[in-house]
């Protein structure tokens, strides 16, 4: 099973959104894990929320550590021959963040691309490399075009590859969230180009992921 963390030091990236939904996608062909490390909960509301579709979505599941280290809990599901386990982590970059990047065969670190977001990412993109973990960045929740290029031409001076693809700021994610679904599983022409985008990052992710 391969590891997934998402990790941002400042709130408001999309961390937790963007955990549920690569959840979902990667659901569609393997199985598919989240552990919620946020205290705010918020991906393990949404979660219950799914449980009350009819009839019944099978993956992802949520993984409850009952006690158990988180580092336990990986080395445990790392056996599985197959499969994606994604982490939601809080806005910090701390020893719960450290631990979760350890675990991880790849960060991800979600960015929106405002200028106050574009001077954070600086800190933990930093610490991950004291930590020695690989890490990608994906710009998210870009108002337009011409604002996530921008971005990803500010991202171009750190030594971490940059998703091509962004992910644009649509209101069928909030949509998809009140209903415990991916947007993969929403309906209408917003649904179909959100998800889009969002198998366009998965499939660079997974490449990444397995480049040596």
């Amino acid at each position: 099973m391969q590891i997934y963390s998402l990790i941002s030091q400042k709130g408001g990236a999309g961390k937790s959104t963007l955990a549920r939904q690569l959840a979902v996608l990667a659901g569609e062909t393997e199985p598919s894990l989240i552990i919620d490390r946020d205290p705010q909960r918020t991906t393990t509301k949404w979660w219950t929320r799914r449980e009350q579709i009819e009839p019944a979505i099978e993956r992802p599941e949520l993984i409850d550590l009952d006690g158990t280290t988180l580092t336990d809990a990986a080395k445990s599901l790392r056996r599985k021959p197959e499969g994606a386990l994604f982490i939601d982590t809080r806005p910090a970059v701390e020893e719960p963040e450290a631990e979760a990047a350890r675990v991880a065969d790849l960060v991800i670190v979600p960015v929106r691309p405002s200028p106050d977001d574009l001077e954070a990412v600086g800190e933990t993109l930093k610490i991950l490399r004291r930590l020695d973990q690989r890490a990608v960045v994906i710009v998210n929740a870009a108002k337009n075009d011409s604002r996530a290029t921008a971005a990803r031409a500010a991202l171009s001076r750190y030594p971490v590859p940059v998703c091509p693809t962004h992910l644009s700021d649509r209101t069928v994610y909030l949509d998809a969230s009140l209903e415990g679904r991916g947007v993969t599983e929403m309906r209408g022409q917003a649904a179909r180009d959100a998800a889009d985008e969002l198998r366009q990052v998965w499939s660079w992710i997974q490449e990444i992921r397995y480049e040596q």
